[in-house]
């Protein structure tokens, strides 16, 4: 993640204008309570930290890789690095803790977190807590809430990591029960094919938007992984391909001030001239009105 990027990755809205807190050189995390925050700006979007959300009231659906799953009080939301998150709606008296971390914060905690939690939350991005759990959690929450809000203090930065890291062990205890009693079920064979496909373009899209690329790494026929895709999610891997990479396109237009030919060049398009032609077949209009507009 760019240290000046979004917290909330390539979502192609506008900027939170939540107080984001550093604790150290592009390690930094920011506090929301009100629902909107939580997704603000175009989706789908694809997350360059982690988001963690707590749900107290009310409901939404949000769709992690294609697959949709249900926010309801009691349930806990952790979305990772790389993941493609759509939001799909929310009643209108949703409340939610919501934490949004940068990369760096969560790899600078010692294990079990980076064990444990970039690992499961991966296939398990909404889980249901306990009321016990969910306490536990909430009260880290205030607690972190409080440290937040405060504008001075020596030991402010150390404080406010130490409660984080606190709360993500809680949410370890979470995960690590969900991870046994999941443990006994098989995943499907086209659920798990979709999330590895997944996990394969959030690595590759910038420079590969070929279906045969994919379906070779994945050691099946480009017919057999998009129909798995298809079945899963509604659409096909071309779909999500150019979905992803118009995402990225329109994120770089809008927040860098990066050429046409800049951008062209690092998603690997033969020429700026087929990159405004991919553009324009997906949006309706070229690069340069797009930023001009500042859709």
């Amino acid at each position: 993640m760019e240290p000046d990027g979004d917290l909330y990755g390539m979502a192609a809205g506008e900027p939170s204008q939540e107080k984001e807190v550093s604790v150290g050189a592009g390690v930094r995390f920011s506090l929301h309570d009100r629902a909107e925050h939580f997704y603000h700006g175009e989706t789908p979007f694809i997350l360059d930290g982690f988001i963690l959300g707590l749900c107290l009231r009310g409901s939404e659906e949000i769709r992690v890789n294609g697959k949709t799953y249900s926010v309801v009080p009691g349930t806990v939301v952790l979305l990772s690095p790389n993941q493609l998150v759509e939001h799909g709606g929310a009643s209108e008296d949703l409340e939610r803790h919501t934490v949004a971390m940068t990369l760096e914060l969560v790899l600078e905690f010692p294990s079990p977190v980076d064990i444990e939690i970039l690992s499961m939350a991966r296939t398990m991005p909404v889980v249901r807590a306990s009321a016990e759990e969910m306490d536990g959690l909430t009260v880290y929450y205030r607690f972190l809430e409080k440290q937040y809000a405060s504008e001075t203090g020596v030991y402010r930065e150390e404080i406010a990591k130490a409660l984080l890291y606190a709360l993500m062990l809680k949410l370890c205890e979470v995960y690590r029960r969900e991870a046994g009693t999941a443990s006994h079920v098989a995943k499907p064979r086209n659920e798990q094919l979709t999330d590895d496909f997944f996990v394969l373009l959030s690595r590759h899209y910038r420079r590969e938007r070929s279906v045969k690329f994919y379906a070779s790494r994945m050691n099946r026929t480009p017919k057999y992984l998009s129909g798995a895709v298809k079945r899963i999610t509604g659409r096909s891997i071309s779909d999500w391909i150019d979905e992803v990479v118009v995402i990225e396109i329109k994120r770089q237009l809008k927040t860098t001030d990066r050429t046409v030919l800049q951008i062209s060049e690092e998603l690997n398009f033969s020429s700026p001239s087929v990159f405004v032609q991919y553009f324009r077949h997906h949006t309706g209009m070229t690069p340069r009105q797009y930023r001009k507009e500042g859709l």
